[in-house]
């Protein structure tokens, strides 16, 4: 190991003690694990403000950003893309039966999508935090992460196959799951498959509960965001697509790897957690 491999351990969290006081721990011994690798780092993000639902302008402007987005992500995966026309009528007849007049469920919507923005907000400092370090590979973790029996031995290893990776090639790893392959329908990005990992030619995400990245892909993030400020308004999973569509990556010029099965349970999909966002 050489002072390039340094690994930074974050946690995004809302001060939950019940969550944090089961991963936490976990954690800290997964950092007393790698420490015999090499250098470790543990950050965290929870300071929020208090939840006030986005206005309707705001959503509105969401949902014109979030369709837009999904005919991006179809035309990524190799898929039929829909029409602008026909994106655009979906959301106007969405916009005309949620907004004229609000509804309760659209209040309810609203206020998620502002749990969303936080909870993006987060991990974008977390980056930003990461970057400001020395440190080469980031693991962040939300805080509904759950720890398997082999779940640290498995990071061990991973870092040090990741150790013998050129340092400029971005690296994007999913870590938790959470939706099931055929829900992702990456198929066609889908190149091998071996004991631990699904191989993909671009780098595609699953949900944001954990996940790998290296300083390379970090960079490329925030370079985008800071060209794009609005995006920070969608999920981070959405989020983390988009930036890695605009960055157009090559065929196999970044490592996306999912792990199958994953190397920590996503808690929310599990039934370990219920989401803190309804």
């Amino acid at each position: 190991m050489t002072s390039q491999d340094g690994m930074a351990l974050a946690i995004v969290h809302n001060r939950n003690a019940t969550r944090n006081a089961s991963l936490l721990p976990r954690v800290a011994e997964l950092a007393d694990a790698l420490r015999r690798q090499g250098r470790v780092l543990q950050l965290e993000a929870w300071a929020q403000p208090d939840v006030q639902p986005h206005t309707v302008p705001v959503a509105l402007a969401r949902d014109v950003l979030f369709a837009r987005l999904q005919r991006e992500w179809a035309r990524y995966r190799l898929h039929d893309v829909p029409s602008r026309w026909r994106a655009l009528r979906h959301v106007v007849k969405g916009a005309r039966r949620a907004y004229l007049p609000v509804q309760e469920e659209t209040r309810r919507a609203m206020r998620r999508m502002a749990i969303e923005a936080m909870v993006t907000d987060k991990h974008i400092r977390l980056w930003l935090q990461f970057l400001d370090s020395d440190m080469q590979s980031l693991v962040v973790f939300e805080d509904d992460a759950v720890f398997g029996e082999r779940s640290i031995q498995e990071i061990v290893r991973l870092r040090e196959r990741l150790s013998q990776e050129p340092a400029t090639r971005p690296v994007y790893i999913d870590l938790a799951g959470g939706c099931e392959p055929r829900e992702l329908a990456v198929d066609r990005l889908l190149i091998g498959q071996d004991e631990r990992f699904r191989h993909y030619r671009k780098p595609v995400t699953n949900t944001a509960c954990v996940y790998l990245v290296n300083r390379s892909t970090v960079q490329l993030f925030v370079t985008q965001l800071l060209q794009r400020p609005w995006l920070r308004l969608i999920s981070i999973d959405w989020l983390m697509n988009q930036l890695f569509i605009l960055s157009r990556p090559g065929d196999d010029s970044m490592l996306c790897l999912h792990a199958d099965p994953p190397i920590f349970r996503h808690g929310s999909t599990t039934g370990h957690y219920i989401s803190w966002q309804t």
